[in-house]
């Protein structure tokens, strides 16, 4: 297996992405039963979907939209079509996802990049926050008190409801949860978080541990009754061993996770079965970063990377902080990068555990309040962002079976 390389296309080839500007459609996610099509601007009136013998149909106002189509047959090549409301005919084709072996054993779900409290602090404010903690005023805090709730908070309450919705038993946020560490901000996440029925696991992120914050993300936690990770630590769930790393380094942006192979690999080894390990920076192809943000440098993530893969061959390792989707393989290491929840595509992934496997499923929050706004965003960077942060619909969906 070659390292470093990006995965195979499994799903659907270089499908997905929108064949016009209008309706902009797109089918963003595949399960082994459903798939979930989305809409920038369809007009309008009534969506018509004809796929495997099924019927479905939406009004539609002229907004960004989502629907996702239950009951497909897995393992299968299908025809999607799609009649606008101006009576315009799109096809699609869409392949549903083989599920891995044996029964289904849990559900859990991931969001990252969250960062809370961002829509208040521009860059004026920045500079603002800098003058306010070098002479020790509250210059911060009596801002921040003045805030309402933003587009994060929205994305993520959204993207929390559905993912428990379709069944999630379990939340695993990769990081970034706050966009700089101040209580008022640390008030969000416990709002946000706090009053969920289902246990949640939360990384740090570079913003979390920023050169601003005024308290360490797991202080900040800990006075709201969350539990922030720092270091290595591990969940068992039915079928699965979910490990934490936290890739932090303080006071700047680089990730590092070598520091943690030993231990990470003791913990993985004494795994019961397959392993889920989540942390919040990715793994750089060289030590020099080829893209903004720069993550774990190259030889760090890949000495780390051969101890966890000889420790145990079975883990599918995750991580947020790129903001894009993207899947490969590490020094044999399978590796997937999620998107952010804050804005374009604002996502949240679904894992479904099986005896003999796991699947990844990326899907976009369908709000119409979040589709309204990462709509918005989808056009940062002159249009480029679009493509580079969804990634090929093999990179949002797969199925790995345990060997």
């Amino acid at each position: 297996m070659t390292d470093d390389r990006d995965v195979p296309r499994r799903t659907l080839e270089h499908l997905g992405r929108p064949h016009s500007a209008r309706p902009g459609l797109e089918i963003f996610a595949v399960d082994d039963t459903s798939a979930q099509v989305t809409w920038s601007d369809p007009g309008v009136g009534r969506l018509r979907f004809r796929i495997a013998g099924q019927l479905l149909e939406r009004e539609v106002d002229g907004s960004p939209g989502s629907i996702v189509i239950d009951g497909l047959p897995s393992s299968s090549r299908l025809e999607l079509t799609v009649t606008t409301p101006d009576g315009s005919e799109l096809q699609r084709r869409v392949r549903t996802l083989t599920p891995p072996p044996g029964r289904e054993l849990f559900r859990f779900a991931t969001i990252s990049d969250l960062h809370l409290g961002r829509a208040h602090i521009g860059y004026g404010m920045r500079r603002n926050i800098v003058r306010a903690l070098r002479s020790g005023d509250d210059t911060v805090e009596q801002f921040g008190a003045s805030q309402g709730r933003d587009h994060q908070y929205a994305n993520g309450a959204a993207a929390i409801d559905e993912a428990r919705t379709w069944g999630a038993q379990h939340l695993v946020v990769k990081g970034d949860l706050c966009d700089q560490g101040y209580d008022w901000i640390w008030d969000q996440a416990a709002a946000l978080l706090g009053p969920l029925p289902i246990p949640v696991s939360i990384l740090p992120g570079n913003h979390d541990t920023g050169a601003l914050r005024r308290m360490e993300p797991e202080v900040g936690a800990a006075e709201r009754e969350l539990h922030v990770t720092r270091g290595v630590e591990h969940i068992d769930v039915p079928g699965l061993r979910i490990v934490l790393v936290d890739s932090t380094t303080p006071g700047n942006g680089w990730g590092a996770v070598e520091r943690h192979a030993e231990q990470t690999a003791a913990v993985v080894a004494d795994a019961p079965g397959g392993v889920f390990l989540a942390t919040h920076h990715h793994p750089q192809r060289f030590r020099v970063p080829l893209f903004w943000p720069h993550g774990i440098p190259g030889p760090d993530a890949h000495g780390f990377a051969q101890q966890v893969t000889a420790a145990n061959p079975n883990v599918l390792a995750s991580s947020g902080h790129t903001h894009r989707c993207r899947h490969r393989v590490v020094r044999g290491l399978s590796w997937s990068e999620v998107a952010a929840t804050s804005h374009f595509p604002g996502v949240w992934a679904g894992y479904v555990v099986h005896e003999g496997g796991i699947r990844q499923t990326v899907r976009r929050i369908s709000s119409p309040e979040a589709l309204a706004w990462t709509e918005r965003t989808r056009h940062m960077l002159g249009g480029v962002w679009a493509l580079w942060s969804t990634g090929e619909l093999s990179d949002r969906c797969f199925t790995i079976d345990w060997t």
